[in-house]
């Protein structure tokens, strides 16, 4: 059995005071590195994105979900601008025709160092609980998510750079 760790770092664009515009994507993905199974690396198909979206208020949590399928929905406050793409992402180098299990470590937390803005939170993340490597040693799966607001009252200042880490747990 082989275990490793990757992360997706997300971030944020904000640039209409008033309504908060966000521009949400998974900006890339570090390299994954196997001790028994030779390098590994992870290529991005296409970038997890959460599209665009406002705020209202944040008087409540408010979500974007963005599942695997692609079939988004905002719940509360949460407006959806331009709509969003789940990430589409190709592991490499894996020995071929191995199964692998993928989980994730959620919630996730942004941390903008900036004194007074809130943080966005990935809650859930879609993704298959396993994948199998083609005959080269190749998987590819996709990524879907919930990116949730602190309900707190709080506002979200902007412009700004948000970034989440949010790590991936493969295991073959």
């Amino acid at each position: 059995m082989v275990a490793a760790m990757f992360s997706l770092s997300e971030r944020v664009d904000s640039n209409q005071p008033g309504h908060i515009f966000m521009y949400l994507k998974f900006l890339g993905l570090v390299c994954l590195v196997f001790p028994s199974a030779g390098l590994s690396d992870l290529l991005t198909d296409t970038a997890l994105s959460f599209g665009k979206i406002a705020i209202r208020d944040n008087d409540s949590v408010s979500a974007v979900h963005l599942p695997r399928s692609g079939n988004q929905f905002p719940t509360n406050k949460i407006l959806i601008i331009e709509p969003g793409t789940p990430g589409a992402y190709t592991l490499t180098g894996l020995p071929p025709f191995v199964e692998a299990s993928l989980s994730a470590d959620v919630p996730a937390f942004s941390a903008v160092p900036v004194a007074g803005t809130e943080q966005f939170t990935i809650s859930a993340v879609d993704i298959p609980s396993t994948i199998k490597a083609d005959a080269s040693g190749n998987a590819h799966f996709k990524v879907g998510g919930v990116l949730e607001t602190s309900g707190n009252g709080g506002t979200y200042l902007g412009p700004l750079d948000y970034q989440i880490m949010l790590n991936i747990n493969l295991v073959f």
